[in-house]
């Protein structure tokens, strides 16, 4: 169902929404749909209710709205969330639901991959409706794009804080980003620790496996890289990491209350804000939109590089505004009303 009155206002809010027992979808987007069309990822979840499942797609959709602002994609914030008790067996049902949906939106709405669904899923969302950028039938990886910008923001912080790291980082989270994101630290010669829920995914060369240690925070590490699920920073793990040097996180939402990162920061624990680390994949979507003769013509190291050295950049203005004296909120609000052109245009420029 679409929601017609949700259209008319400029503001978040559910733009449709399909809902049974065994999975609900709601499409939760910010309405400047006549400017730009929202952009945001298909995530599957067992939430508890669907009140749930909407309030985590209010919170994710103001999150992309942030990241779209600050590196001008010329998309409006979105997400699609999805309910079920049995994600493996309600697959078949969301791509041919959310297909519809994004039908009937006639191209408001673009989604692309998120937790619980890949590029196989993409691939066939892709079959039924066109509003998907996910680099489907290209040989660049929208995870790889992100892990990238992940690297980029670590080597703003290198920049602007010249510190040694003789405890070396840790990586939470080896999936498809936070795999990357350790190998380009072990390139870098940076002793690089991981630990995941699934220990297999940890044996990545050149790291120091902690498997699927839940204690993880109870040893010192200088940098820290969340990049497994929202909220993995608590009330109880954030009082082991006030001697943390920098949190630069490929998840969205990292801390699991608004409290959290003001305390670090007021211990000197810097944190660079997750729009501005994990913009990889919406940056690759921009190009992909508005520039795809050149997405065609690229290969996947240019938009990698591309990637790498805007949030580089990116995350280097904010950290620099951070030292001056500015608070995250200020130079975060600063950064989102700067005009410059839309990125995906200036690629290969």
């Amino acid at each position: 169902m679409v929601n017609l009155q949700t259209q008319q206002k400029s503001e978040v809010g559910i733009l449709a929404e399909y809902i049974s027992e065994e999975l609900s979808v709601f499409i939760v987007a910010e309405n400047e749909l006549d400017v730009h069309p929202a952009n945001g990822g298909l995530r599957l979840l067992n939430y508890g209710t669907d009140m749930e499942c909407i309030q985590d797609g209010f919170r994710l959709a103001n999150l992309m709205k942030t990241k779209h602002n600050l590196y001008s994609t010329g998309f409006s914030g979105g997400k699609i969330v999805a309910r079920s008790s049995d994600i493996p067996s309600v697959k078949d049902k969301l791509i041919t639901i959310t297909s519809k949906l994004l039908e009937n939106l006639q191209g408001k709405m673009i989604t692309g991959c998120d937790l619980n669904t890949n590029v196989d899923d993409m691939e066939k969302l892709f079959k039924l409706t066109p509003h998907v950028l996910a680099a489907i039938n290209s040989k660049i990886d929208a995870s790889t794009a992100t892990a990238m910008g992940v690297i980029g923001a670590f080597e703003a912080f290198q920049k602007c804080f010249k510190q040694d790291l003789p405890n070396g980082v840790l990586v939470h989270g080896c999936g498809s980003v936070g795999r990357i994101v350790a190998s380009e630290l072990v390139k870098r010669k940076i002793k690089t620790f991981v630990v995941d829920i699934d220990i297999e995914r940890t044996n990545i060369p050149g790291v120091i496996s902690l498997g699927n240690n839940k204690n993880w925070y109870r040893s010192n590490f200088d940098v820290i890289f969340p990049c497994s699920i929202s909220g993995l920073i608590n009330t109880n793990i954030s009082q082991f990491l006030l001697k943390t040097k920098a949190i630069i996180s490929a998840a969205n939402g990292p801390f699991s209350n608004n409290i959290i990162p003001e305390k670090l920061i007021n211990s000197n624990v810097v944190i660079v804000p997750d729009p501005l680390v994990n913009a990889g994949a919406v940056i690759a979507d921009s190009i992909e939109k508005y520039a795809p003769e050149a997405w065609i013509r690229t290969y996947p190291e240019k938009v990698y590089n591309f990637v790498q050295e805007e949030v580089r950049k990116k995350c280097f203005t904010y950290l620099s505004l951070e030292q001056s004296g500015l608070n995250s909120k200020e130079i975060l609000n600063l950064m989102q009303n700067e005009r410059s052109q839309i990125i995906g245009k200036s690629f290969l420029n």
